[in-house]
């Protein structure tokens, strides 16, 4: 520590003091003025290249919306003349939001040319200095020769190791595991005959009690524990395309190590049905990307399964999926569809390359924002990939999807018949970001509107292919897996890109609101990040005893003022509410709601049951009225107020 120093009282300065300043004076005084002309001369030059850069803006614009207005493509938003600083924005951001993905598709093709020099002079650095030797040592002048050497050079420092065994054990037998008390509430959620109030088995495990050795009280509010609502809230069946996707959402937060009591494993959601001929049909999911870590964690669908796959390795993200088809089941000859978003579809391509040889019979595939132009899909095998215009992630293999045929015809233009290929543009939300292009999410209203209005007849025969596996008998079951190689878990973005502390109402004060409502028995309020790691989505889970007083009690809109007010403060893209009652377990109602670009609001409703006696019983009571999901818009001002922590209106 170091020492105080004493108070002293100021006597005024020196001889040698004032020659000090006057000599500061003198010599100071022409450098500072020096100084200041400098910084004129600098200012004049910075002026003149702000103007340059307004001239060069203005011109950008007014070519830009030359060329929308020439080829009308009001995508994403219409474009005003840009006369004006705002509309000289609009069009500017229009520019760049559609430059953006050509620019990394562009530098994708040409990495192999721009970064191969480097990559070889690391090699003749390696030569000497063993810490810098990493195959491929010459033929690195490709996209995956690149990505092989970085995955090698990490892998020296301890990075991107993608281990080679995997563990697979069903998602609820892992939370037995790691979180016995969701798995014990999950016990007594699916018991119809179970006592009506819940209360956590003797023999469950209590952890702070074994660490500490303390002579500790059981939990004060067991159903307060966090993670319950999330998990009881898997869904049962998937009814289609868009339910496809909004099922992704949900395995993928599920398997999420930075919300409340998730872990860092992959989840795999395997399907089946049978037919009236006995023929059982599978559907297989797979995760995305859910860790952005160089180093790599317990679950293997991160950072380094991506790399690795874009290397044409084998990642240990599709040994776990292959893993799990065998633990489900799956035989030779049965009919699989493999389904994926981002990373997922990654990894669905490539158990469709290995299906065969594995004893699968894999007949679709159905991907998402996937980059598949480099993946060697069997011809037998009907290909149905989604992709956003903006989306970037298509874009980063640097080469297109192969073409099935124009126009809807059946001749192949590419040799490869059944690849279709579908691009569209999602509605976008106010103040959107290139990352809301590529959520699960997003894509789920793509999906939706495929499945009601195909773009041409080849789209429309798939889509109707595929509903023999959406049909109703479906029995889902997930699995979890792990890398065996380690029990590390990481961080699903090494850093945020933006605040995270303001929160409005916050998400605890949000939580505990609703855990007071009469009949609520879980909550959990937790941000998803359904594709960029700064793609921001709030989520409110609630569980319920019934569903007839929650509707006739309780005003949804209520419970959107709160979320809403997450969604003010924050820079997310909309909310997402889900409601389950245990009477009526057969029955899921589903909201997202998002600010579109023109302040509306926009809320997608989905109901789903699966029962005749459900449909019927709460058909009538529940909005919009039937099964299936149904599209609503609201004035700007129809959750108004919106309020803070303190009260005060936003």
């Amino acid at each position: 520590m170091l020492p105080q120093l004493r108070p002293q009282t100021w006597r005024g300065r020196g001889g040698g003091g004032t020659l000090a300043f006057a000599l500061a004076l003198v010599v100071g005084a022409p450098i500072m003025l020096a100084v200041g002309l400098l910084l004129l001369v600098l200012a004049v030059v910075v002026w003149v290249v702000a103007l340059v850069v307004w001239l060069v803006g203005v011109l950008a614009a007014w070519v830009w919306f030359g060329i929308q207005r020439m080829r009308r493509i009001p995508y994403p938003f219409r474009l005003p003349p840009p006369i004006g600083r705002r509309r000289r924005t609009l069009s500017l951001s229009s520019l760049y939001l559609a430059s953006a993905p050509r620019v990394v598709g562009a530098a994708a093709r040409l990495t192999g040319f721009l970064l191969g020099p480097l990559a070889l002079l690391v090699s003749l650095v390696g030569a000497v200095a063993p810490p810098w030797r990493a195959r491929p040592y010459v033929a690195v002048f490709t996209l995956s020769g690149i990505l092989r050497k970085a995955v090698n050079l990490g892998r020296r420092r301890g990075l991107l190791l993608d281990g080679d065994e995997v563990r697979v054990l069903l998602y609820d037998d892992f939370l037995e595991e790691k979180f016995p008390h969701i798995r014990d509430f999950l016990t007594w959620w699916r018991d119809p005959d179970a006592p009506h109030d819940y209360r956590p088995s003797p023999g469950i495990v209590d952890v702070p009690l074994d660490l500490l050795g303390l002579g500790l009280e059981p939990y004060p509010d067991p159903l307060g524990y966090p993670g319950l609502a999330a998990g009881a809230l898997r869904r049962r069946q998937i009814t289609g395309l868009r339910d496809l996707f909004v099922s992704q959402r949900e395995i993928d937060d599920l398997c999420d190590p930075d919300l409340d009591d998730r872990a860092d494993v992959a989840m795999i959601r395997v399907g089946s049905r049978q037919d009236a001929h006995g023929l059982k049909h599978w559907i297989v999911q797979f995760p995305s990307t859910k860790s952005w870590h160089p180093r790599a964690g317990a679950a293997p669908n991160d950072l380094t399964a991506d790399l690795v796959i874009g290397a044409d390795g084998e990642a240990t993200a599709t040994r776990a999926a292959l893993a799990a088809m065998r633990a489900a089941g799956i035989r030779e000859g049965e009919p699989v569809l493999l389904a994926g978003f981002s990373l997922g579809g990654m990894v669905a391509a490539q158990v469709a390359e290995r299906a065969a040889q594995n004893g699968f019979t894999p007949t679709h595939l159905v991907v998402g924002g996937a980059p598949l132009g480099r993946a060697t899909i069997p011809g037998d095998i009907r290909v149905l990939a989604i992709e956003h215009v903006l989306d970037l992630v298509p874009r980063i293999d640097g080469r297109e999807n192969p073409v099935a045929g124009r126009s809807g015809s059946a001749v192949s233009v590419s040799g490869r018949p059944g690849y279709l290929t579908v691009k569209a543009g999602p509605p976008l939300p106010a103040g959107f970001r290139l990352g809301v292009l590529h959520q699960s999410t997003a894509y789920a209203d793509t999906a939706a509107l495929l499945e009601s209005d195909p773009p041409d007849e080849a789209v429309a025969a798939l889509v109707h292919e595929l509903g023999v596996f959406f049909a109703p008998g479906q029995r889902l079951v997930d699995h979890a897996a792990l890398r065996r190689s380690t029990s590390v878990s990481q961080p699903s973005v090494p850093f945020y890109l933006h605040s995270t502390v303001q929160e409005g109402i916050t998400r605890g004060t949000l939580r505990q609101t609703l855990r007071r409502i009469p009949d609520v028995i879980a909550v959990d309020v937790y941000q998803s990040r359904a594709g960029f790691a700064t793609t921001i989505l709030w989520n409110a889970d609630v569980l319920v005893r019934s569903l007839r007083p929650w509707f006739t009690t309780v005003e949804r809109m209520t419970v959107y003022r709160g979320l809403l007010s997450l969604l003010k403060r924050r820079r997310a893209v909309g909310i997402h509410f889900r409601l389950r009652a245990k009477e009526s377990p057969g029955v899921t109602w589903e909201a997202t709601v998002q600010r579109m670009a023109d302040g509306r609001w926009r809320e997608t409703l989905d109901l789903t049951f699966e029962d005749a006696a459900a449909e019927e019983e709460f058909g009538s009571l529940l909005r919009p009225p039937g099964s299936g999901s149904a599209v609503t818009y609201y004035p700007p001002d129809a959750f108004e107020p919106v309020l803070d922590a303190g009260g005060t209106v936003l």
